[in-house]
C-alpha cells in the first residue's frame, strides 16, 4: 500500500468555530525502518491545508514499543528536520515488528495536553506463488497470486489490493481507462495507482494448506507493461479511518446529516496514527490481440 491515506489538516466546523488541533501522521510498515512522524496544525474548512504552512516545529515527539502486560520495551526518541520543518525522524534504525503494539507520543511546547495514539501491527505475509508472470488483458485466465495470511488480533485480516503501473504512458492505457483520461497527462499521472475498496479475507479464495488466493479483478489494470502489484493488511487504524473516509467522498448515498465522522484514533489532536504489513508481485500485462 502505498502512501495508503493523505490527510488533510481541516476540520468541519464553520470559520468562526474552528479550533486548531494537532495534527499527526505516521504509517508503520512491517519490517522496514521506524517511520518518520508528520507534525502540523488543521486549518479552516474553508482554507486550503498546506502542510509546509501549518508545520509544527518545537514538538518533542517519541513512540514506545510496548510489551503484552502493556510497560514499556523500547523507547524511540524523535528529531525535528532541520531543513524539513514538522517532519521528525527516529534515532534508531529498528525495524517495525509484526503483531506488536507501538504507542505516539507527542508535546507540542506550550500546550498542556499531549497528543497519544496507538497501533497493533498486523502480522507479516508473504507470497508464496503466482501462475504467471505475463498475462493476458482481459484473456482466458485471471493472474492468481497465492499468499500466507496475515495474522490480527480478534478479527480477520482486512486487505487493500493495489495496482501500481511502472509504464504509466498514455499510450500503454487499456481501452477502458483510455476512454476516462483520453490524452490529458494529469488524468494519466493520477491513473498510476489503483487501489480496491476494503477486502475481508473470507472474499479471498482460502487453500488447504492455509494460504489465500487473489484474483486480479482487469478493472484495477489501467495500464498494459509491468505492474506492481501489492496487497496491503491494514490495523484498526487504517482501516477505520478508510472505511469512514470513503463515506464523505463522492458516491455515498447518505444526506449530508446523516454522514458519520471520520474515525481517527488519535488523542488530544487529529489525524492518523496506523500500521501495515504488505507483499508485492511485478506482473507484465500484454494486450489481447483477440479480434
Amino acid at each position: 500500500m502505498v502512501a495508503l491515506v493523505l490527510l488533510a489538516g481541516c476540520d468541519s466546523t464553520s470559520p468562526s468555530d474552528h479550533i486548531p488541533e494537532v495534527v499527526v501522521e505516521s504509517y508503520l510498515l512491517v519490517g522496514e525502518r521506524m517511520p518518520e512522524v508528520r507534525v502540523s496544525r488543521s486549518t479552516d474548512v474553508d482554507e486550503v491545508y498546506v502542510f509546509e504552512e501549518n508545520a509544527i516545529g518545537n514538538a518533542t515527539v517519541r513512540i514506545l514499543l510496548l510489551a503484552a502486560d502493556g510497560s514499556i520495551d523500547v523507547v524511540y526518541d524523535y528529531s525535528a528536520l532541520n531543513q524539513e520543518p514538522g517532519v521528525y525522524l527516529p534515532s534508531s534504525v529498528d525495524n517495525v515488528l509484526p503483531e506488536r503494539t507501538y504507542r505516539l507520543e507527542i508535546q507540542v511546547q506550550g500546550e498542556a495536553q499531549a497528543v497519544t495514539a496507538e497501533t497493533l501491527v498486523p502480522g507479516a505475509f508473504e507470497l508464496v506463488s503466482a501462475n504467471a508472470d505475463t498475462i493476458v488483458y482481459q484473456g482466458a485466465s485471471q493472474l492468481e497470486l497465492d499468499v500466507t495470511r496475515s495474522v490480527y488480533a480478534g478479527r480477520q485480516s482486512i486487505y487493500i489490493f493495489s495496482t501500481e503501473s511502472l509504464q504509466p504512458n498514455a499510450e500503454f492505457l487499456t481501452p477502458f481507462y483510455r476512454d476516462v483520461a483520453g490524452d490529458d497527462e494529469d488524468d494519466v499521472a493520477g491513473l498510476r495507482i489503483t487501489n480496491s475498496p476494503l477486502i475481508n479475507e473470507a472474499n479471498y479464495v482460502a487453500n488447504p494448506d492455509g494460504t489465500l488466493t487473489i484474483k486480479l479483478p482487469w478493472i484495477a489494470v489501467a495500464f498494459y507493461g509491468e505492474n506492481r502489484l501489492t496487497a496491503s493488511a491494514l490495523d484498526d487504524n487504517l482501516y477505520d479511518f478508510i472505511r469512514t473516509q470513503s463515506v464523505q467522498q463522492v458516491g455515498s448515498s447518505l444526506s449530508p446529516g446523516e454522514i458519520p465522522n471520520v474515525i481517527e484514533r488519535v488523542d488530544g489532536g487529529t489525524g492518523v496514527f496506523g500500521s501495515y504489513a504488505r507483499s508485492s508481485f511485478v506482473v507484465n500485462i500484454v494486450p489481447n490481440q483477440t479480434p
